[in-house]
């Protein structure tokens, strides 16, 4: 089980541990949730408050008055900052980061690699860049870009061959990863953006080989995408094809409104393989598809649709039904859990997530995890917090005995205990 918070008022919700689905359908989409936690002082269980949990999302009826007090709040005292990261208390934190969107393990390496998207940090001009770390432990590092001979080596096989070359350090901008075993070393694909110095949007392929301290990053392809496509996530197939979410056309933040208000598409899902090109998989068309995911047999697609609150399963090849699972908010990654179960992140802070896109930092907005049964398409809650120690947490990595959590407009992850 996730431990409970110490003392005085509490914002941190858990379930009574993590492991398979029951089977039951768990659509407990209210918009207000009671859970009694309880603290330890000596031999005795003390009860401590109830948190009620408000409507959660961009997607509650609230939405609307809630964009319309945006500028009224931008004008607000900026939060207090956050002290230094510690292990300890219900929710442990790493520093060393600037905008932690995604996480990754690699296992043959021993790291965890970590995309700094680096545009909301509020430091001096430049790009983002890969960072990692080993686990267990809190020491963090660059692994790309670094300077170094070894930051290219071109290898067009592995990208599309009309690639310019590596991109610009200052106009690099790493969004969602997944990472591919390739002999003894570990592909790692990274949907990147063009920032304003520059830059492209392209997933650009990477090579990481050594173990841990001694992991190197090596740059080999790139891929761009299509014309007004704005990638999020990006997973691979068995077969090599590469899975990428086609979030919507442009950065704009009124997207999200579009998208939630009126229930307009901005996008959908796509696919890439060498000597096909892109193609779009038929029935993903989404309002704001984000994280993704493929089953171990390639045979399904999953993708979180950040302006419904849905989590969908469609055919890779278009042969079957489209099935999705309720777990509100606004979901974002996606990622697999060793049990073969699908670990979800969603925003449910509403319109304070735009907020703190828009600077307002350190950002304190509220989040969720849930565990999805890939099979039976049924979902159950596995944290809950309000925001305050760790807000705006954007995709969960389940490894051994913890959970890292990235936190998207952060300096710093998280870590909590996964209990057996």
């Amino acid at each position: 089980m996730y431990p409970a918070p110490p003392g005085g008022s509490s914002s941190f919700q858990t379930t009574f541990g993590i492991g398979a689905n029951d089977g039951k359908v768990r659509r407990t989409r209210r918009h207000s949730v009671e859970v009694l936690h309880a603290e330890r002082r000596g031999a005795h269980l003390k009860e401590v408050s109830v948190y009620r949990a408000a409507p959660r999302g961009l997607c509650s009826h609230a939405f609307v008055p809630m964009v319309l007090a945006l500028l009224v709040l931008l004008g607000c005292n900026r939060p207090a900052p956050r002290g230094p990261c510690s292990l300890e208390g219900p929710i442990g934190t790493i520093c060393g980061f600037e905008n932690p969107e995604d996480i990754e393990y690699l296992p043959a390496e021993g790291i965890v690699v970590v995309s700094d998207l680096r545009m909301w940090s509020g430091k001096a001009p430049g790009g983002g860049f890969l960072s990692a770390f080993i686990p267990g432990g809190t020491e963090v590092w660059k692994i790309w870009p670094l300077g170094a001979p070894t930051d290219a080596r071109t290898d067009p096989s592995l990208g599309d061959p009309s690639c310019a070359g590596s991109p610009t350090p200052g106009a690099f901008y790493p969004h969602g990863i997944v990472a591919t075993p390739r002999g003894e070393t570990s592909l790692l694909y990274v949907v990147a953006h063009a920032g304003p110095t520059g830059g492209r949007e392209a997933v650009e392929v990477f090579e990481i080989s050594g173990r841990g301290k001694k992991a190197v990053a090596t740059w080999k392809a790139c891929i761009p995408t299509p014309g007004h496509v704005l990638g999020n996530d990006a997973a691979v197939a068995p077969d090599g094809e590469i899975i990428v979410s086609n979030y919507q056309p442009t950065g704009s933040e009124w997207h999200a409104v579009r998208s939630v208000l009126f229930r307009q598409i901005t996008g959908d899902v796509m696919a890439w393989k060498p000597g096909r090109g892109w193609r779009r998989l038929e029935g993903s068309a989404a309002r704001q598809p984000n994280g993704v995911a493929v089953s171990p047999d390639g045979k399904n697609v999953f993708y979180s649709e950040t302006g419904s609150g849905r989590v969908f399963r469609i055919p890779r090849e278009g042969e079957g039904e489209s099935i999705f699972v309720q777990v509100g908010g606004n979901p974002d990654n996606l990622s697999w859990t060793p049990r073969g179960t699908l670990l979800v992140t969603t925003h449910t802070g509403g319109a304070a997530f735009l907020l703190c896109a828009n600077g307002r930092l350190p950002c304190r907005t509220s989040w969720e995890v849930h565990e999805i049964n890939s099979e039976k398409m049924t979902e159950r809650l596995v944290l809950s917090h309000r925001g305050d120690l760790l807000g705006a947490v954007s995709s969960a990595l389940e490894l051994g005995d913890r959970m890292y959590l990235g936190s998207v407009f952060s300096d710093r992850i998280g870590v909590v205990a996964v209990a057996r």
